[in-house]
């Protein structure tokens, strides 16, 4: 679907090559996410580390008509706990085939959506709608689920109703839980999709 317009770079393909690494070094600096500081960190400051530990791979995504570098999102594998009380039957159907019942919650392997942004930097962030930036990530999520399996998706977000519009509403996810940050103690919904 969206792919058509974009072409998506998994971060890995510079890091396996010292020239790559250093155009990597120049373009992740020219990501701004005014929005959200938090997924501009992430990329510039944790993306190369998490690629490298193997613990999430973000994903560039490019115009294909100019090359312009529009936005990214990272995946990764976490396994979760869902309450069976928080989700309907049919997912909770679906969650048993992979994971037990044990004592009132599932704990599974999902793909986890751990960042999703835009760049803004120069307007770039009109090029690209959060649901065809999202769509990416779940055409991705889409390949490796036919080559390894798996029936989850799931992703955080702050509790904001537009985000909640975006993500529930208009792309299907549903809530199973809430966890509160770290460091800077923000409480965070946890979505979950199946697929």
């Amino acid at each position: 679907m969206a792919s058509k317009s974009y072409f998506v770079v998994n971060i890995m393909e510079y890091l396996c090559d010292a020239r790559m690494d250093e155009d990597l070094s120049g373009l992740l600096r020219f990501f701004e996410c005014p929005r959200n500081k938090d997924v501009e960190n992430f990329l510039k400051k944790s993306a190369v580390d998490f690629a490298k530990k193997h613990q999430a791979v973000s994903y560039l995504v490019f115009s294909q008509e100019n090359g312009a570098f529009l936005g990214y999102f990272s995946l990764a594998i976490k396994t979760i706990s869902v309450r069976a009380q928080n989700v309907s039957r049919t997912v909770q159907r679906k969650l048993s085939r992979m994971s037990t019942l044990d004592d009132g919650e599932y704990n599974i392997p999902a793909y986890l959506i751990a960042q999703l942004g835009k760049n803004f930097q120069q307007g770039l962030n009109d090029l690209i709608t959060g649901n065809e930036l999202l769509s990416l990530a779940m055409e991705q999520i889409s390949f490796l689920q036919h080559r390894v399996g798996g029936v989850l998706c799931v992703l955080e977000c702050e509790n904001k109703k537009k985000l909640l519009d975006f993500y529930c509403e208009q792309n299907h996810f549903v809530e199973f839980g809430t966890r509160k940050t770290k460091f800077t103690e923000k409480d965070l919904l946890q979505l979950l999709k199946t697929i």
